[in-house]
C-alpha cells in the first residue's frame, strides 16, 4: 500500500533575521495514521527540495476526529544557524540522540 500525503501550505514566511523559512502546513493523510516527525521531515525535504538536515519539525497537531495534521516547520539556510537558534529539546526530537551518547548510557 502506497502512503499518499497531500500538503497544502497555509503560511510561508521568510525570516531573514534568523536565516530560516517558517512554514505552517496542512497534511492530509486519508485512511492512514498521523505521520511521524521523521516522515514529515522527509516529506518537506522532498517537496521543497532542501537537505533533510536543515528541516526542523517544531510542532505536529492532528485535528480531533480528522485525518488532517497541522505542522509547524522551520527550514534553515545553514546548519550553524540551526544549532545556534533551536532549543536542545527540539533538536533531540528531530535528530534523536547521537550514537556516542547512546553508547555511554548502555552498561
Amino acid at each position: 500500500m502506497s502512503i499518499q500525503y497531500q500538503i497544502k501550505v497555509i503560511k510561508d514566511l521568510e525570516n531573514k533575521v534568523l536565516n530560516r523559512r517558517e512554514l505552517i502546513l496542512r497534511i492530509d493523510h486519508i485512511n492512514y495514521r498521523t505521520p511521524t516527525r521523521a516522515e514529515v521531515r522527509e516529506l518537506v525535504s522532498s517537496a521543497f527540495k532542501v537537505p533533510i538536515n536543515l528541516v526542523i519539525v517544531r510542532k505536529l497537531r492532528t485535528l480531533t476526529g480528522t485525518n488532517v495534521t497541522e505542522a509547524h516547520i522551520h527550514v534553515y539556510k545553514d546548519e550553524k544557524t540551526l544549532h545556534e537558534v533551536e532549543p536542545e529539546h527540539i533538536k533531540l526530537r528531530n535528530f534523536g540522540k547521537k550514537e556516542e551518547e547512546k553508547k555511554e548510557e548502555q552498561p
